[in-house]
């Protein structure tokens, strides 16, 4: 579970970098890494970015904070995930210096980032659109990494004995809220919604309002007291827009798993509900059978080779992509400390006063330091060069994401009628729709 959260730094940019430095914080400085900058000298290359751009505003670096559940990562882990965070998020731009610290009951991240970037000397603009971006970004790499992630707004409403159960592991609701959200993001109508439902152990009632009672509980649950998030029409209407959003990216082949209704108990009890699901798995069947002839594929072997080569296909993609994404990093981290060297030669020596002839000394030293641990040295390639080298590897991957996200749905698709077909030639040997 990763909340993240993220404010501007106006005046005190050394001291937030001293805190987030701090070496019992950060296992003694193994937990810490930056990205075009040296942690040391951090505040003197975000105020030498910061001089070269025209734009107004006080801003001198945005802090970045992400807080995962105790217990549930290590901190190497986090400070991984942190690192992709930036990337993803900087895009290889900004300056930045990572910590993941140790020292309270939960481990968390802290980003600093400056708030102009080193290529174009633009701000980085901080509103509530970029705060979302963020949160998806962070939420996808949690779910990546197996962590549970923060629903915002859907827990409006629960009381202080409602939040000791949560704590403790032995809420009605909490229970409830996790089932709710599972079969609201699987289900293409609110009588699937229904259904998965009945099939987690749920009785429903809908008289009024909506209500749920588990097995064991003794009242309903009124859906409304588990937040905004969880009304009938709000429900309604995240079916509505996820079907939308199906619809969009796969407008013909809209594949999803046969239900799993042979163990299901209460479904064979309710022939309401049991013969909607029979009608559903048919038109999936059918959905199946037609990917299959659209394909040619006519054995599960062809079935399996296609699987193969789209998993491999893809996967090779997304090394390429990494491979690239890292050699742009790579490229404009040098064209910053390139550029630092050519703005401190340029610089008249004679007319600066001693403390910004401090701060350009110890700028070039750490630029000359860091091409020389990239194994760079005089003569220097030329900026404009390595420029249009970024630029060439910016439209290449473009290119492959396209590729990626098709053979990502692609895979996802065959991954779906492996499992259909499983289900249509070894169904289970317990009770079926047939039989009962």
């Amino acid at each position: 579970m990763a909340i993240t959260k993220i404010h501007p730094i106006k005046s005190t940019l050394r001291q937030a970098l001293s805190y987030v430095l701090e070496p019992k914080k950060t296992d003694e400085g193994f937990l810490v890494s930056s990205f075009a900058c040296s942690p040391e000298t951090a505040d003197i290359e975000f105020s030498f970015t910061l001089s070269q751009g025209m734009e107004k505003g006080n801003n001198l670096a945005f802090h970045l904070i992400q807080s995962f559940k105790p217990g549930e990562t290590d901190a190497k882990t986090a400070h991984q995930i942190g690192d992709e965070l930036a990337v993803e998020l900087l895009n290889g731009k900004y300056e930045y210096v990572l910590s993941t610290h140790v020292d309270k009951g939960h481990i968390h991240n802290h980003l600093i980032f400056c708030a102009a970037n080193f290529q174009d000397f633009r701000k980085f603009v901080s509103n509530r659109k970029s705060y979302y971006q963020i949160r998806r970004i962070s939420d996808r790499l949690c779910e990546q990494y197996g962590l549970s992630v923060v629903i915002p707004g859907e827990e409006w409403g629960k009381s202080y004995k409602e939040y000791l159960a949560h704590k403790a592991g032995i809420s009605w609701k909490t229970n409830l809220r996790f089932a709710v959200n599972q079969a609201t993001r699987n289900s293409t109508s609110f009588e699937e919604f229904l259904i998965r439902m009945h099939l987690e152990g749920f009785e429903i009632r809908q008289v009024k309002q909506l209500a749920f009672r588990a097995e064991g509980q003794q009242r309903y649950t009124n859906a409304k007291t588990l937040g905004n998030g969880y009304t009938q029409e709000r429900i309604i209407e995240k079916i509505n827009r996820n079907a939308c959003i199906r619809i969009t990216l796969k407008p013909e082949r809209d594949l999803r798993l046969l239900i799993d209704i042979e163990n299901s108990i209460k479904a064979m009890q309710n022939p309401k509900y049991a013969q909607a699901l029979k009608i559903q798995n048919l038109k999936r069947a059918v959905k199946t059978l037609n990917f299959l002839t659209e394909k040619g594929i006519d054995s599960y072997s062809m079935l399996d080779k296609r699987h193969a080569e789209v998993k491999e296909a893809f996967d090779q993609t997304r090394t390429e992509i990494k491979n690239l994404e890292k050699k742009i990093t790579e490229l404009s981290a040098v064209v910053k400390q390139l550029s630092v060297l050519e703005k401190a030669s340029s610089m008249d020596a004679q007319t600066m006063k001693d403390e910004t002839k401090i701060n350009y000394q110890t700028l070039t030293n750490a630029a000359v330091s860091y091409l020389s641990e990239n194994w760079i040295k005089p003569p220097y390639p030329s900026i404009l060069m390595l420029l249009n080298e970024v630029k060439k590897l910016e439209v290449e991957k473009d290119t492959l994401y396209q590729t990626y996200y098709q053979l990502k749905r692609d895979w996802r698709q065959i991954q779906t009628v492996r499992k259909n077909i499983d289900q249509l030639i070894s169904p289970g040997d317990n009770l079926s729709l047939e039989k009962e």
